[in-house]
């Protein structure tokens, strides 16, 4: 019996004595480094990338023959046959030749990096943001589109989006640029804004994040993967719509043989947002169709970037500044009132800068990675009028000043400083070794402009939060088929603030430990199942700590919300050539959510913990292939989200009855044809038709014993959108153009607050890019 658990606990060890090793170095003809190509051994599921110098190694092969096969995209496919010794090593000095076309995607048989993400241990969703570019304008667009996730955004464009991943939303999802949270990195602004032209990937993590991406996300997360070309390029891009609708960016990288690189960077979005909607009219006191009046959106970000890459003491080396300015009109809070806003606004203003530095030792078995920033930001808030407005847009009485809670005039500072580390060991091949700690210190400042004695002026007290979240986490993989990844978590803060009605001085330290686990089996080259299981934290906010210096309430005794997250489920991924691919994914998923924190009911409203909340669920998605012309794909969630305690006496009625703002059955179908060379050789274009559906949910609190048969005014109703368009890109200029039709039956759609959506739009874009030159 010892003998036979001794032989267990060392037969992982044993299986890492294997050193074989297939290594080497991709170069074009000119003789100039490929970095971040493909490198994979055909029918199999091993691949990885070339470094930022175009050096690859793949460690643990079995001894064998094998085709070694490489691509990047505007060269030729490479594949040339490789024999592998027992504990030997295989250098190959590949040679990429350009491509006769770069219009076409290369064909080689090979994992993109979205796929390698997509076959980790925890259940990710990764998306290359150029399959998609041309059929989306907003990043929620995109994101929305992914089984068991909905963005609760109306069809203003510059408002905040409300992300739910399986139930979880709000707060708990946090966004992630590079691994940096955005809300330190631009408080004010929000993912809907960002421009799409520097975004490579984007990551949505459904329930565990990895440790040197997530913070103190309670159920998941999206990071966004920004790209730093190795080339000289030049992008730009055009987007009109409705509503006078303008999206442009413009992107020019500059390198040169000594591995310098330059990049600048610029985006401007505009829209008056002033869809028709149905609403009720002051002057004749019923509800007729409007158009809206005051929800003017402006966006402007400028970025440059300069660094090296590929030197004796830095594989990468990155300084960017960017400054960043937005304007936003306000229409309506977050439900639709019979008294809209006509005048209330804001603007904000960020200035940062950002540092990045990597650098591998010992051949890469040991690779470190920094990523500090610091952020200064504005927001200027106005609420001043006494007009009180018809959503006629006329003029109809006057009231007390100020349209959303009191009459307001102030600015807000917010400064951050972050900076994320950490430390990739290679223990052996296929096992590595991952530490990580992020650090984030917030502070706040402001200025009433409405009160007169300063020492009365409760924005005027600095305030601070630091955060300080670490974590050590193993990946390997055991016995050939089982991929094991476990890490261990530290969450630290202190706040310093103060009371907003006595002005003291308060201050709040606490840290907890969390942990996660993943667990992927390999049941074929192309099947696996896989379990991962959490238990997340997530710190309360500056607001929800020391309120809003108006009509919420200071609660330092507020705990961090904590979450049971698991995750299970089976995926097909088909990585064949066949006329016919199938891939689909099964998941479920389960949540319960302790000490959820809201904001009370009450005249003195403060937020509290008080209720607990389980969430059962299953999602399902599936893609189908033809020929490399047609493809269906189609995804489908099913979630039921309840309150199951709740400390209020008087709310015991919610106990067992749905959680409100969360829709429960939705789903996603799209249609899409694509042909290389039609009318012009060498020419790509792909149509596609897009089908949403959201069935009816709660907006408001509801018993347990209400229905949408019973109560249809506490029920968002059914939804149904129909979106088509087509993309076309020319082969010697350059240039792509798209046309998409959204809401083609104009249908009535709303946000999860049954806030009306916009009703048929469109937009067209014209995308222009020169690269290598």
């Amino acid at each position: 019996m010892k003998a036979q658990l001794l032989l267990l606990l060392f037969t992982p060890y044993l299986l890492l004595a294997q050193s074989n090793v297939i290594k080497g170095q991709i170069k074009t003809t000119t003789g100039e480094a490929v970095p971040f190509a493909s490198v994979s051994l055909k029918n199999t599921n091993i691949a990885t990338l070339t470094d930022s110098s175009g050096k690859f190694e793949i460690k643990g092969v079995s001894a064998g023959e094998y085709v070694l096969m490489a691509s990047s995209i505007g060269f030729e496919g490479f594949e040339k046959k490789v024999r592998v010794s027992k504990n030997a090593s295989v250098f190959e000095a590949i040679i990429l030749k350009n491509s006769d076309t770069q219009l076409q995607e290369v064909t080689v048989k090979q994992e993109k990096q979205s796929r390698l993400q997509e076959t980790k241990p925890i259940a990710i969703k990764s998306i290359e943001i150029k399959n998609v570019i041309t059929q989306n304008v907003l990043l929620t667009d995109v994101i929305d589109r992914v089984s068991g996730v909905r963005i609760r955004r109306s069809s203003s464009m510059g408002d905040r989006s409300d992300i739910s991943i399986n139930g979880i939303r709000g707060d708990a999802i946090r966004v992630y640029i590079d691994g940096i949270p955005m809300e330190l990195l631009y408080p004010n602004f929000d993912i809907s804004t960002l421009p799409l032209g520097n975004v490579k990937r984007l990551d949505i993590y459904k329930g565990v994040l990895p440790v040197d991406v997530g913070t103190d996300a309670l159920g998941g997360g999206i990071n966004i993967i920004t790209e730093q070309k190795s080339h000289n390029t030049f992008r730009a891009s055009y987007n009109v719509g409705s509503f006078n609708t303008h999206l442009a960016d413009v992107n020019l990288s500059l390198t040169n043989k000594k591995n310098y690189f330059l990049n600048f960077s610029a985006a401007y979005n505009q829209s008056d947002n002033d869809y028709t909607m149905k609403a009720l009219v002051y002057e004749t006191n019923r509800v007729e169709k409007v158009r809206r009046f005051h929800d003017k959106f402006r966006f402007f970000y400028g970025g440059l970037t300069a660094g090296v890459h590929s030197k004796p003491w830095a594989d990468e080396l990155r300084l960017t500044m960017n400054y960043s300015k937005g304007y936003k009109e306000l229409q309506n809070g977050a439900r639709i009132s019979h008294i809209p806003f006509g005048e209330a606004d804001y603007h904000a203003e960020n200035l940062a800068a950002t540092i990045k530095y990597d650098k591998s030792f010992l051949d890469e078995k040991i690779i470190f990675k920094t990523i500090g920033n610091w952020s200064d930001q504005l927001l200027n808030y106005k609420d001043t009028t006494a007009n009180v407005y018809s959503w006629s847009g006329k003029i109809v009485g006057r009231n007390t000043p100020g349209e959303y809670v009191a009459e307001r005039l102030t600015d807000n500072y917010s400064r951050s400083w972050i900076n994320r580390s950490s430390v990739v060991i290679q223990l052996a091949p296929n096992h590595k070794l991952l530490a990580s700690n992020l650090f984030a210190s917030q502070r706040l400042k402001g200025i009433d402009y409405l009160e007169s004695d300063h020492a009365k002026d409760y924005l005027r007290i600095p305030q601070t939060l630091m955060k300080n979240i670490s974590g050590v986490q193993y990946e390997g993989l055991l016995l050939s088929h089982l991929t094991l990844s476990v890490a261990v978590k530290r969450y630290d803060f202190v706040l310093n603030g103060a009371e907003n009605n006595t002005f003291m001085m308060i201050r709040k330290k606490d840290g907890f430990w969390g942990w996660n686990a993943g667990l992927k089996y390999d049941l074929s080259e192309s099947l696996f199942a896989r379990v991962s299981y959490e238990k997340g934290f997530l710190i309360p906010q500056f607001y929800q700590f020391v309120g809003n210096g108006a009509d919420i309430l200071r609660n330092t005794n507020l705990l961090p919300e904590s979450s049971n997250n698991l995750n299970a489920g089976i995926a097909y991924l088909n990585k064949s050539d066949q006329v016919l691919a199938i891939s689909g994914a099964v998941n479920g998923f389960y949540r319960r959510q302790n000490d959820i924190i809201f904001l009370g009911s009450n005249i003195t409203r403060i937020y509290e913990n008080a209720d607990q909340a389980r969430t059962l669920g299953t999602e399902g998605e599936a893609t189908l292939k033809y020929n490399n012309t047609w493809s269906l794909s189609a995804n489908i969630t099913f979630l039921s989200k309840n309150f199951t305690q709740v400390k209020d006496p008087k709310n015991q009625y919610l106990v067992g009855s749905a959680f409100p703002n969360n829709p429960n059955f939705f789903g996603n179908l799209e249609l899409a044809w694509q042909k290389n060379g039609l009318g012009i050789r060498n020419s790509f274009f792909r149509a596609y038709a897009f089908y949403n559906y959201v069935a009816p949910f709660n907006h408001i609190m509801i018993g347990k014993n209400n229905s949408y048969k019973t109560t249809p005014d506490a029920f968002v109703p059914v939804q149904h959108r129909v979106d088509v368009g087509c993309s076309y890109k020319f082969p010697v200029q350059n240039l792509t153009a798209s046309i998409n039709v959204l809401n083609v039956l104009n249908a009535a759609l709303f946000d999860n607050f049954l806030v009306p959506r916009a009703g048929t739009s469109f937009n067209a874009k014209l995308i222009y890019e020169i690269t290598k030159f």
